[in-house]
């Protein structure tokens, strides 16, 4: 273990919204006494830390400002993933991180930014805005979607301020009539006539699988949802008043009922089989698997009914992919706002619908 001393100053800062632990289990299935939320950006003093098992790091907090131990839950012992946290000394990362890539699109021809896919020509005056060619604006977001057209959000200018066109951010342009760069360099698009959604990150979203060819939730699918819903092997009542066992089985049961973990298995495949069908009765676009996925956790966890009436639905029926994609954040509030549980499992299942690392909310 590295420990510090007076001579250096360690620090740990949480780079995403995360869970300390008492170990390297899920943060999901621990009680709520031995693991502490903390929220993204908050930095606190180290004594000692060292990696071990599971890709997580094991630390003991020191003192704080006023020379008092941190604690958390009367522990300053804790588990965290480590891609979650970035270890500090003397205020400075130990590890350079990576410059984040720059996208910028490059008009090639006169063309219109329009508010869809129509023609430009048909379209009134506010929802089109006409650049001349060679132009250059920053990028936040991309994608390839239907009638060769690309739909563009727009980053920050270098003044760090939004950039706006006639009061909006987010455009449809005719592929052919720009090009996307990263750092400089210009990113292949797919096959004119394709649709091939893609996020600015270095793993693009994979094509979608033709016919709608994925109609079970995977492994990864399973991981997530089994992670959130937990095992409880004794009825009980949950948050919304409703009999619950199992992984979250709601079917048929009855106060004082007890099951193993070989019939908490088998109810889930059940109850699966009834989501799944949801999602091909309810989505008329291809999916590739971890799309399919993340939509059974999403629908297992606030019901077919819910996805039937939902933004997320018309975005992706519409094979706006990546609007599809933010839509899941929106459903992470109970009947007294926003759940912190519910904000990961959202967040969870969004990396997951983008074949992402999904693990780092779990």
């Amino acid at each position: 273990m590295v420990y510090a001393t007076k001579a250096m100053a360690y620090a740990v800062k949480t780079v995403l919204d995360t869970w300390l632990k008492s170990s390297t289990g899920q943060g999901s299935v621990l009680p709520d006494d031995q693991k502490q939320f903390i929220n993204s950006g908050v930095t606190l003093p180290l004594s000692g830390f060292e990696l071990v098992e599971n890709d997580h790091l094991k630390f003991t907090l020191g003192v704080d400002a006023q020379g008092r131990q941190m604690q958390f839950k009367g522990r300053n012992t804790w588990y965290v993933y480590r891609p979650a946290v970035q270890i500090l000394r003397d205020g400075q990362p130990l590890t350079a991180p990576k410059p984040t890539p720059v996208y910028v699109v490059k008009t090639l021809l006169d063309t219109w930014f329009k508010s869809s896919t129509a023609q430009g020509s048909t379209l009134p005056n506010d929802q089109k805005q006409f650049i001349s060619a060679n132009k250059i604006l920053p990028l936040s977001s991309y994608g390839l979607v239907e009638n060769d057209h690309i739909k563009l959000t727009l980053g920050l200018d270098a003044k760090g301020k939004q950039v706006y066109l006639n009061g909006r951010n987010t455009w449809y342009v005719y592929r052919p009539a720009i090009q996307i760069f990263k750092d400089g360099k210009v990113v292949p698009l797919a096959p004119v006539g394709s649709v091939n959604p893609f996020t600015i990150s270095d793993k693009p979203i994979p094509a979608v699988i033709p016919n709608k060819s994925a109609t079970q939730i995977n492994s990864k699918g399973l991981r997530l949802l089994k992670a959130f819903e937990g095992l409880r092997l004794e009825a009980y009542i949950d948050a919304v008043g409703v009999l619950t066992i199992g992984y979250g089985t709601t079917t048929n049961v009855f106060p004082g009922m007890k099951i193993t973990e070989a019939q908490a298995e088998e109810f889930l495949k059940r109850d699966l089989i009834k989501f799944e069908n949801a999602v091909i009765d309810l989505i008329e676009v291809s999916l590739n698997e971890d799309q399919f996925s993340a939509l059974v956790s999403f629908v297992y966890n606030v019901g077919e009914g819910a996805l039937a009436g939902s933004t997320l639905r018309r975005l992706l029926n519409q094979r706006d992919y990546l609007g599809a994609a933010d839509q899941f954040l929106r459903w992470n509030k109970g009947n007294n706002g926003e759940l912190p549980g519910l904000t990961r499992r959202r967040k969870a299942e969004r990396l997951l619908y983008l074949s992402q690392d999904f693990t780092v909310f779990l």
